[in-house]
């Protein structure tokens, strides 16, 4: 067991030491190569100082030529400075000289000039002067006729104003804005509704005007009565609460009995009476309390609480020009549904004209391709016929000797007449007949 140690021992000591040996041995070589790349840098480095030596000798002798040459320049530019100072005196000198006898000339040219604008200077003002208190003159004469004619302009302004504040005016006002709104709405007067008709009630003659009448489809009717207050126009101006509370009191008694009125049997059956609409038996009658501005419904809101609920109730409608202008608009959609029903039929009876004349077309179509066809036979028949036939007999004639000039030099190929055929399709012409056909069956 010992001898197996002592030889273990011994094996590990020799890996160990050719281990090292090898380290060593990569050491050295290692050492070896960076010597030989010294000594190769080395001889590089001696190379280039030497080269260094060279280059340092030839500088030193470009430098003595250089030293030579620059004192041979100092000396030359010496001679040249002493000469170029002696020159600057003389310039020096002469354009004193010269410079005095200009300025001297100068100054009696500036005097000249300074004199000569200065008359003109004056002259010039003296002019615009003068043209300034002209247009001055003209401006306050113009500000005098402008200043008359914003008078009478006042004035003019102050007539209508209160001619249209008038309670006359104020209707007539709201009445024109109604107007307006209904030709703007692309309605048709007199065929989709009438303006100021007047009518008579039976019980006490008393004298009804529904501003418009608007005939809906389905045998309904909505009557537009305007209706417009000085107060409505001025509330919003007014400064004296106690004023504008007695004003409000008066005008929403008015308003109420204006909507009782509006409401009552008679004057719908006064406007079915008086109208002449026996023929009419209208199923919803519709009314419309049209205030001139949108801010005379809130006016109204607020003097009365309950005016929108109590109109509703009675089956009367306030509304502005915008609410107006959307009701017209529903109203001419239905109109136009209401004139495409109605047409329907008589749009069915032209387009069966319109297929019937398409059964004449048909007609002559079908008489106008048989021709054809015709046609297209008897010219294949000829071209046939000339170009076996009558083509053969002449190119034996040719053949014995009986030819012209021009005829020697032409192809007889060319001389063929094409030939045509004409294709027709019968099954899709009875197609197109059959449908026809059925569709008059339909329509009768």
């Amino acid at each position: 067991m010992e001898i197996f140690v002592f030889w273990s021992v011994v094996a590990s000591t020799f890996v160990i030491l050719v281990g090292t040996i090898w380290i060593l041995l990569y050491k050295i070589t290692k050492l070896k190569l960076k010597l030989t790349f010294i000594e190769e840098n080395y001889n590089k480095l001696l190379q280039h100082a030497e080269q260094l030596e060279l280059d340092k000798l030839s500088s030193i002798q470009e430098i003595q030529e250089l030293k030579t040459r620059i004192e041979f320049i100092k000396l030359d530019n010496n001679k040249k400075e002493k000469m170029n100072e002696e020159a600057l005196q003389l310039a020096k000198a002469s354009l004193l000289d010269l410079g005095n006898d200009l300025s001297k000339q100068l100054i009696a040219l500036h005097k000249q000039e300074t004199e000569q604008s200065r008359r003109l200077s004056e002259n010039n003002i003296y002019n615009i002067n003068l043209k300034f208190q002209q247009e001055f003159q003209k401006l306050l004469e113009i500000i005098a006729v402008l200043n008359n004619k914003v008078d009478e302009s006042t004035k003019i302004v102050e007539v209508i104003k209160s001619s249209l504040l008038s309670p006359s005016g104020v209707g007539m006002l709201a009445e024109i804005t109604l107007e307006n709104i209904l030709k703007a709405s692309g309605l048709r007067a007199k065929y989709d509704f009438i303006m100021q008709c007047n009518l008579t009630s039976n019980e006490d003659n008393g004298r009804l005007r529904p501003d418009a009448l608007i005939f809906l489809p389905g045998n309904n009717l909505m009557i537009i009565d305007a209706k417009a207050s000085k107060f409505l126009i001025d509330m919003p101006h007014t400064t004296d609460s106690a004023v504008d509370t007695a004003k409000a009191d008066r005008l929403k008694k008015s308003i109420n009995l204006h909507l009782k009125n509006l409401s009552s049997k008679e004057y719908a059956k006064a406007i079915v009476d008086s109208y002449q609409f026996e023929a009419h038996n209208f199923n919803n009658i519709i009314t419309l309390m049209f205030l001139p501005t949108e801010t005379a419904i809130e006016n109204l809101s607020n003097i009365d609480r309950e005016f929108i609920h109590r109109s509703w109730e009675l089956n009367i409608f306030p509304v502005g020009p915008s609410g107006l202008m959307n009701m017209l608009s529903f109203a001419k959609f239905q109109i136009k549904e209401q004139m495409r029903y109605e047409n329907q039929k008589l749009i069915l009876n032209e387009v069966e004209k319109v297929i019937l004349s398409i059964t004449l077309l048909t007609e002559h179509a079908h008489k106008l391709g048989n021709n054809i066809q015709s046609i297209v036979n008897s010219y294949d028949q000829f071209a046939a016929s000339f170009n076996s036939n009558f083509l053969s007999k002449a190119k034996t004639i040719q053949q014995l000797g009986i030819e012209t000039k021009k005829s020697r030099n032409i192809d007889n190929s060319k001389l063929m007449l094409p030939r045509y055929q004409l294709v027709s399709s019968k099954s899709d012409i009875d197609m197109v007949n059959t449908k026809i056909n059925s569709t008059n069956k339909v329509l009768n």
